[in-house]
């Protein structure tokens, strides 16, 4: 035991924790509920699995407009970077459904006959295709 552990007080038997900037990738941890490793993702990762620079994650992170454009982040004690709980990014991806295309816009006009026949059938139950 050093003596600077003993100055300050600190049990013989608790070692110091490694602060999550010295390690390099990603920092595993455990939670007293489950007893599985919880893997913690800092931003370098997290823009990978969601397809933003780290500068929009980042801009998102701190501004109440953005906040629900991604995961919602939180800092280790001692810490300044944002960091994800991988479980929670992969279910934040899984739940955000993609962007639905827009409807085809309709052309200018009166439609053709053969549309407003295709539209008929199709109202009816049947299906063709109808090209302009």
């Amino acid at each position: 035991m050093s003596k600077k552990n003993v100055a300050c007080g600190i049990s013989p038997h608790f070692t110091l924790p490694v602060l999550p900037e010295s390690l390099v990738g990603t920092l595993q941890a455990v939670t007293s509920t489950d007893l599985l490793p919880v893997r913690i993702l800092f931003i370098e990762q997290v823009s990978a699995l969601i397809g933003k620079s780290p500068t929009t994650i980042r801009t998102y992170a701190t501004s109440a407009k953005y906040k629900h454009l991604i995961p919602p982040p939180f800092k280790l004690p001692g810490s300044r970077r944002l960091c994800w709980r991988e479980k929670d990014v992969l279910d934040w991806i899984n739940a955000t459904r993609p962007a639905e295309p827009p409807p085809a816009r309709r052309p200018r006009g009166r439609p053709t006959n053969r549309e407003r026949q295709a539209r008929a059938l199709w109202a009816s139950g049947q299906q063709i295709s109808a090209t302009r």
